[in-house]
């Protein structure tokens, strides 16, 4: 792992949307970081270092299609597929052919965040000896955010890579060895990431209004939802789906945007006319929980893989979803989600997250010159989330009228208890039902960074991908394949960026990628 000891420089406009422009930064060896963590405007600078890596990390930097929050969440399951002007990078995506050159497999990105999280968290307490107009819920609010996002941070790492290295202090000192060897996956998910965000719900001030491009005490709570959901499927720890309706229960409690309360209703569902709005102006919806703030003209292109011009994205709608989810004329959020049209330059439009024209059969401006904002949560999202864990307690009926939310505001009739698809002889059927709740989440989720890690999560990616990357093996070489993703599961998980073997001799490969 590289040495990680780099401070940002101040940003203040964190605050207002997102930094100004990409900013300096200069070694810690030459900035003594004890000095710089003394006044209010030092802990606002902190936290938009912190919140600028990460953004960087999901949405860019730069013209050269290096955001990880699609290639990570998304382009390897059945939502895309290589366009025409990818290459090697998304050949391996498409077909489970991942190496460790594959520079999306590096994880110096998020480490670099977590860096920033360290500093803050050892020298945010400080401030108030030296700054008495800093207040005490200004401070805890700020380690709340670093928290959580130190946890975000690394609840990325265990999906994507699994063992990783922790590291829970400032790297300050030269002298000290910076190489780790990496901990296991369940005791990062207990020790760092629940305990740092049952840290962060702790300190954050609860009860005030959420500004959307920052962790809020109902983002703390959806995160916290989202890690006992993942560890409950992947482990079969049945009493994580307990545990994540506690984490709901503390979401539905919390304020949102517009300085309401959330709720357990789809009283504050965005209305099916303004669905759009939670991606074009998320902070005037009642819904938003947490969305990633890019303006093209501070922070230079998002670069998206999908979208970013009229035909030269590397990554495309799958073909198959392309063609068949708009046969489904009722569901308003087909036109609104991608370029329905067929033919070249079409299948490559993602339009959820720009306006389009009246038709929504384009984008009315390049979209490397509009502003992009990522979703992390919405409660939308949630709600699936909550129907899956409610089905997964025997709280059936409830698990379908919270489906039921997401499906009727999408234009659709709702989902009969006795329908075929979600019961059997008439009885609501745990497994089905998981199987409509997560073809919902599809649609309603499609492009927000979800579809992967909800194949891994219910243990769905051989059912899935498999005839997928055979069908695709067999358009590539005449020949089907028979494999997909096969037996091994290690397969799910990324190889380690062969850089960081070479620098980090304590770290070793994923078994699978040996």
């Amino acid at each position: 792992m590289k040495k990680v000891i780099y401070i940002s420089a101040l940003c203040i406009v964190i605050l207002l949307g997102s930094c100004k422009k990409f900013l300096d930064e200069r070694p810690l060896e030459a900035v003594d970081i004890s000095n710089f963590y003394k006044t209010g405007r030092d802990i606002t600078a902190g936290l938009a270092g912190i919140y600028l890596s990460f953004q960087t990390e999901m949405t860019g930097p730069g013209n050269n299609f290096n955001g990880k929050y699609f290639y990570w969440g998304e382009v390897r399951s059945d939502n895309f597929d290589k366009n025409g002007y990818g290459g090697s990078r998304e050949d391996e995506l498409r077909l489970n052919e991942l190496t460790s050159g594959n520079a999306l497999s590096n994880w110096d990105g998020l480490y670099r965040t977590i860096a920033r999280c360290n500093q803050a968290i050892k020298y945010i307490p400080r401030v108030r000896e030296t700054d008495p107009n800093t207040t005490v819920a200004v401070a805890n609010n700020a380690l709340a955010e670093a928290y959580a996002m130190r946890a975000m941070c690394y609840f990325y790492i265990v999906r994507l890579w699994g063992d990783a290295p922790i590291r829970l202090e400032p790297y300050e000192n030269v002298a000290l060895d910076p190489t780790l060897p990496r901990e296991p996956k369940a005791k990062i998910i207990e020790e760092v990431i629940l305990a740092d965000l049952n840290k962060a719900y702790e300190l954050i001030t609860k009860n005030q209004n959420n500004t959307v491009w920052r962790i809020s005490e109902g983002a703390i709570a959806a995160m916290l939802a989202d890690v006992y959901m993942w560890r409950a499927g992947t482990t079969n720890n049945a009493a994580d789906y307990t545990n994540a309706i506690g984490a709901f229960q503390k979401l539905f409690a919390a304020k949102g945007a517009t300085g309401v309360v959330y709720g357990s209703t789809n009283a504050n569902l965005e209305p099916t006319a303004t669905w759009k709005q939670l991606f074009l102006a998320p902070t005037s919806t009642r819904e938003a929980i947490w969305s990633i703030h890019w303006d093209p003209a501070a922070n230079g292109c998002a670069c998206l893989p999908v979208s970013i011009g009229r035909s030269n994205s590397p990554v495309r709608v799958d073909s198959v979803i392309h063609a068949d989810w708009q046969k489904n004329t009722a569901d308003i959020r087909v036109k609104q989600t991608y370029d329905i049209e067929q033919g070249l330059g079409n299948y490559d439009r993602v339009q959820k997250y720009y306006v389009t024209n009246a038709a929504m059969t384009s984008i009315t401006t390049t979209a490397d010159l509009s502003a992009t904002y990522l979703v992390m949560y919405r409660l939308g999202d949630m709600f699936l989330l909550y129907a899956e864990a409610l089905n997964k307690t025997g709280q059936r009926a409830d698990a379908l009228k919270y489906l039921n939310y997401i499906h009727q505001r999408a234009g659709l009739p709702a989902i009969a208890a006795t329908d075929p698809s979600v019961s059997t002889n008439g009885v609501l059927d745990e497994r089905k039902l998981e199987t409509v709740i997560l073809q919902e989440r599809q649609w309603e989720t499609f492009a927000e960074g979800k579809r992967w890690f909800d194949l891994v999560r219910t243990n769905r990616v051989n059912e899935v991908m498999d005839p997928i990357i055979n069908d695709r093996i067999r358009r590539l070489t005449g020949t089907a394949g028979t494999e997909g993703f096969g037996t091994d599961k290690g397969r799910f998980l990324w190889p380690l960026y062969k850089t960081l073997l070479e620098e980090n001799i304590k770290l070793e490969q994923n078994d699978s990628y040996k």
